[in-house]
């Protein structure tokens, strides 16, 4: 459980401990990670508390065998760790935006690539769920970085799903609404360190603000649980979202819809629409 000090991450952490299931949490915040697993333990949970900073690639291997070591062998992964950073793309310092595509999208790379070998040489069944945002679905301004890294999550997930579905790994995708989790401190005053500045506290507040409104974090993280027993593909925390959703797609639905097919038919498609994998035809 990457994440699991705040937010998301710790709400699906209290549900896995509810069901029952022996929890690693992961987390870079090593004071709030020690306080989250001794409430978790208190509460009667199996819990083992990792810091690890899920954007280095050297750490998590160790990471993996330190939670296996004192839980046995791990089953669920759930790529929960994000950041928001930047602003406008033109705004955006080439560092911030590796920053956040480091985090939120090359760390479930990550993660994936440590866990799927462990999950297939037991050959047992086994869960991947990552976390994308409505972000990446809807093309959100101002925050480029975070949608550009939330995009390509959906799609790293649906790959995986494709690849994954005559294994008995299943994969899910998170994409959560408003939540009220503490991401805008965290990011921001970890931006501000990264870029050697003072946090724009004004607009760390303004943001949280917001998110405040958002659902409960402990409420979505057993949603989630409750959609991994039932091995849910898609899992959403807001209806309202589909609807936004559907009217930012419009433009390429009209485009596909209006175009007069003036090169022929595509191959490639034909055995996809056919259910065959062109790659493996």
């Amino acid at each position: 459980m990457t994440g699991g000090a705040s937010g998301i991450g710790l709400g699906i952490a209290r549900a896995l401990v509810s069901a029952g299931a022996k929890v690693a949490i992961a987390d870079v915040d090593a004071d709030r990670l020690d306080q989250v697993a001794r409430e978790l333990t208190e509460s009667g949970g199996t819990v083992i508390a990792v810091q690890l900073d899920v954007s280095d690639a050297e750490a998590w291997e160790a990471a993996a065998d330190e939670a296996e070591a004192a839980i046995g062998p791990i089953s669920i992964l759930c790529n929960i760790a994000g950041v928001n950073g930047g602003g406008t793309i033109e705004d955006t310092p080439y560092k911030v935006w590796r920053w956040v595509l480091g985090v939120n999208l090359d760390a479930q790379y990550l993660a994936v690539s440590t866990f799927l070998p462990r999950f297939r040489s037991r050959g047992t069944r086994a869960h991947i769920l990552n976390t994308a945002s409505i972000s990446g679905l809807i093309a959100m301004p101002h925050v480029g970085a975070y949608t550009a890294s939330k995009f390509a999550t959906v799609g790293f997930t649906k790959v995986l799903r494709h690849e994954l579905a005559d294994s008995p790994v299943d994969v899910s995708l998170l994409i959560p609404g408003s939540v009220a989790t503490r991401i805008n401190y965290t990011a921001g005053e970890a931006e501000a360190r990264l870029l050697g500045r003072e946090a724009k506290r004004e607009v760390i507040e303004a943001n949280h603000a917001l998110l405040a409104k958002g659902a409960d974090p402990d409420s979505v993280g057993e949603q989630v649980v409750e959609a991994l027993q039932n091995r849910q593909f898609v899992i959403v925390t807001h209806r309202e979202w589909g609807e936004l959703y559907r009217k930012d797609s419009a433009d390429i639905d009209e485009a596909y819809d209006k175009f007069d097919g003036r090169h022929g038919p595509d191959t490639t498609a034909q055995l996809l629409l056919a259910g065959t994998n062109p790659v493996t035809a």
